[in-house]
């Protein structure tokens, strides 16, 4: 696989009432071609800030973030970005919420990806709904449609399902590795749940709290990645590692 993002020594910091507080520091990290990254920290460790650098709508203090061997100096429609958030404009219908950033195409091109993309998240039926009208995981599988259908390089996912009740949260997960599984895309996500993390990421980033630092990247190899096995219970521990000390590490093999 080719490398479509190199960061290198970055570091962030901002200014709050005249004193600057880093948020990152020296993260380090390349991101292969068709890779399913995600991200896991405490709230406020800077994950993210991190997307929000890589998808060009934040820059960074220090250091080097290169895609495909070319500094990012803003957004790009080579990376769609969902937010928590479905940020769907309640007064367009779902299929032009899909095609809004199709605009330069023509008619038909435009509307055979928007229903190819409805298709891809099944949605079909409720083309001409509006997100009022659609649940919560409905709407945001809109929004990944919407987020796929300019055919990104990189697709970046800020808890995209952290408003989700539990169980439509793990029917999501499904069918976003079911998404990535067919097209392949890009994808980085940051998540503060560790399970999620796991059963999504081929690798995961552990981030300390702030500044946030890398702490370990986690190669998730070839697996049984249903929750309770032994394969998921191992990743979890390892996770749990970075974040608590021994005896809360000791209740942690009781619960897994």
């Amino acid at each position: 696989m080719a490398e479509i993002l190199h960061i290198e020594h970055l570091n962030k910091t901002f200014n709050v009432d005249g004193k600057e507080i880093q948020v990152l520091k020296d993260i380090n990290l390349d991101i292969q071609e068709g890779e399913f990254i995600t991200i896991v920290g405490h709230s406020g460790c800077g994950k993210s800030t991190l997307l929000k650098i890589i998808a060009g709508l934040e820059k960074h203090s220090s250091g080097s973030i290169l895609r495909e061997e070319k500094p990012i100096l803003g957004p790009s429609p080579e990376v769609g970005m969902v937010f928590q958030e479905h940020r769907l404009l309640p007064w367009l219908k779902i299929k032009d919420n899909i095609g809004f950033g199709l605009g330069s195409l023509d008619r038909k091109e435009r509307e055979e990806i928007v229903q190819k993309h409805i298709d891809l998240v099944k949605l079909s039926g409720f083309e001409n709904a509006y997100p009022s009208q659609l649940s919560g995981g409905m709407s945001q599988r809109a929004a990944i449609a919407r987020g796929l259908s300019t055919n990104p390089k990189i697709l970046l996912l800020d808890e995209p399902f952290g408003a989700l009740d539990a169980l439509t949260r793990i029917q999501m997960q499904q069918e976003l590795l079911r998404i990535w599984e067919e097209e392949k895309t890009t994808m980085i996500m940051v998540t503060h749940d560790i399970d999620e993390a796991i059963y999504l990421g081929r690798r995961i980033v552990v981030m300390s709290a702030r500044p946030g630092e890398i702490k370990e990247v986690i190669r998730v190899e070839t697996g049984d990645r249903t929750r309770g096995s032994p394969d998921f219970s191992f990743y979890k521990k390892r996770i749990y590692e970075h974040f608590f000390d021994e005896p809360q590490k000791q209740s942690v093999e009781y619960i897994i």
